[in-house]
């Protein structure tokens, strides 16, 4: 009786405490995005829409017909694991806007804080996959921090553009990836 009345009911309290986490980060109002993914957990819960996460050091341009969506955008970084760590789908140009297309960006960094500025000693030769030149020609050297910028559908900036996706591609040290 006592095993009935005391055991059983807390086993199941301790499991549905401990399960409940896990069931309301599955279920939070941030959906899976590209489900198709070989990703841990079948999709990507790791992303900002609307804003642009990524930051400056290295960067690759990606346009369409290669990149025709957010899924194309962040398995271009998954094939690049070695130097991509987050991306962004949104409009970058206004060539971009004219066509339609989003543009999708990679880069091995994030947006830095509003606080932090970072200068770059482009011509060490310890620096490896940096781009240098392209940091030179976009005068991205040094690099200021500032707030998340908001992305936009227009190429004056004034039409949010809620469905552009940012977010990171971790690449973790047991040979899974997480995004």
């Amino acid at each position: 009786m006592f095993f009935t009345k005391f055991i059983v009911p807390g086993a199941f309290l301790i499991t549905g405490a401990l399960a409940g986490p896990l069931a309301l980060r599955d279920n939070d109002s941030h959906d899976r995005i590209c489900p198709n993914l070989k990703v841990e957990g079948g999709g990507c819960i790791r992303y900002t829409k609307g804003f642009d996460v990524t930051g400056v050091v290295t960067e690759v341009d990606l346009t369409f017909p290669q990149i025709q969506n957010e899924c194309d955008c962040i398995q271009a970084c998954l094939d690049r694991p070695e130097t991509c760590a987050t991306y962004v789908y949104k409009f970058s140009t206004p060539a971009s806007v004219k066509s339609g297309h989003r543009t999708c960006t990679l880069y091995s960094q994030f947006n830095l804080p509003a606080n932090v500025t970072i200068q770059y000693d482009l011509n060490n030769g310890n620096n490896k996959n940096i781009n240098a030149q392209e940091i030179i020609n976009n005068n991205n050297n040094p690099q200021a921090g500032a707030p998340v910028p908001q992305a936009f559908k227009d190429a004056n900036g004034t039409v949010p553009d809620d469905d552009a996706v940012s977010g990171p591609v971790w690449q973790l040290a047991n040979g899974k990836v997480q995004c």
